[in-house]
């Protein structure tokens, strides 16, 4: 596990490092007017068809297919086995990230034609993508990645409240604060739209709230430092848990509208890149090869 999250890690710092150097090196050139770039000494390599512009594009329309190799993963029954399918989606991310900003380097900020609706589908994806990844979120799952069943989070939710348990001598005025934390989520009238709005406001009033139970908790001599570090990690697993497991059906119905978004994007982007690829090789941009 924590391999996994060091070469995740690893690899978005890589990606950081070449926007960076890619901006340091080449922002004078991309930030020009089209009509002047051909006289900037650094054009010949920065352009689309040169060293730096074709090899960003490369790398990136790489990546963007590699990253498919996840759908696979979870297509196909030969690969199930292969590897912790949380980990497979953090990279697949990860590419998803990665692959389009290389592939904006090497188009030096300018789309048209043809290749515009690539781009723009590679946007939508990618964004997308970052939706996909919260909504993918609220759905319980295994340290596998496998989705929880009905009882699995019913035995976790039972076990959290044990582990709070544990802890003798709370006041009512931090139990309050627990269950003020933990909550109530009618979502009977709510359309999935509201739901989704009202899990994004749960999730972004969640600190706030974890910062006053640790200012109680820190007012009440009877509770130590340690005890104080264990109730704040377990009514904040609780209270995440207990949300998901409220907005559960929703987040599924809402995970299967943003695939039939989310693939034909992808579709179409993969299509026109690998026209894009093909002419290009036809007309003799090969980069180093």
């Amino acid at each position: 596990m924590k391999i996994h999250r060091l070469s995740i890690v690893l690899l978005y710092a890589i990606t950081i490092l070449c926007v960076f150097l890619l901006f340091q090196k080449g922002g004078s050139y991309y930030f020009q007017p089209l009509i002047d770039r051909p006289h900037n000494p650094i054009h010949s390599n920065w352009k689309p068809g040169g060293f730096v512009g074709h090899g960003a594009g490369i790398i990136g329309s790489v990546l963007m297919l590699v990253l498919f190799l996840y759908s696979a993963r979870k297509r196909f029954r030969f690969m199930r086995k292969w590897g912790n399918i949380r980990y497979w989606l953090n990279y697949h991310i990860w590419m998803g990230v990665s692959g389009p900003i290389l592939v904006i380097f090497h188009s030096t900020f300018k789309v048209h034609g043809i290749i515009a609706i690539s781009f723009w589908s590679m946007v939508a994806v990618a964004l997308s993508g970052v939706l996909g990844r919260y909504i993918y979120l609220q759905i319980p799952r295994s340290l596998s990645g496998e989705e929880l069943s009905g009882r699995d989070m019913q035995d976790v939710q039972d076990d959290l409240h044990a582990d709070l348990n544990r802890f003798s001598g709370l006041k009512d005025r931090i139990f309050e604060t627990i269950s003020m934390i933990i909550g109530k989520h009618d979502i009977s009238q709510s359309t999935k739209l509201a739901a989704l709005f009202n899990w994004l406001l749960s999730d972004l009033a969640l600190p706030f709230r974890m910062i006053k139970l640790r200012g109680v908790l820190r007012n009440s001599p009877e509770i130590t430092k340690y005890q104080t570090r264990e109730i704040i990690v377990t009514v904040r697993k609780l209270a995440i848990l207990k949300r998901r497991i409220v907005f559960l059906q929703q987040a599924q119905a809402i995970l299967h509208y943003w695939h039939i978004i989310h693939k034909p994007f992808a579709y179409v982007m993969i299509i026109i890149m690998i026209i894009h690829v093909i002419i290009s090789i036809v007309f003799g941009y090969k980069w180093i090869f």
